[in-house]
């Protein structure tokens, strides 16, 4: 039986795909922050911060990145399931109305 919704089980998998991309990205993103924190507080000096401030707040922002990209790769790769789940309710539903019609159908004959 050809499988029903093509378009959202496409939409499904590119954001469980999106998901893991945006987490590999957060981490290498906090990684590349704490290493430039780790650089002498350089990075933050720009801002307006000195040398042990601006490596505090580098070393923050760097987990910030990753606890926050984290999240939103759950969030995203977890919407992604969703609709593999709702599809997979649907598919089973309809299943199941065409062994009951096919029941029915049996039983007038």
């Amino acid at each position: 039986m050809k499988k029903r919704f093509g378009v959202l089980r496409i939409l499904a998998t590119v954001m469980k795909v999106l998901g893991v991309v945006v987490a590999a990205f957060s981490i290498l993103g906090g990684a590349g922050m704490l290493v430039m924190s780790f650089a002498g507080g350089d990075l933050m000096g720009q801002f307006g911060y000195d040398a042990n401030s601006g490596f505090l707040v580098s070393l923050v922002g760097s987990f910030g990145i990753v606890i926050f990209g984290m999240l939103y790769a759950v969030i995203l790769y977890g919407y992604g399931e969703l609709l593999m789940v709702l599809l997979s309710m649907e598919d089973n539903t309809f299943k199941t109305v065409k062994l009951l019609e096919d029941v029915i159908k049996d039983d007038k004959e």
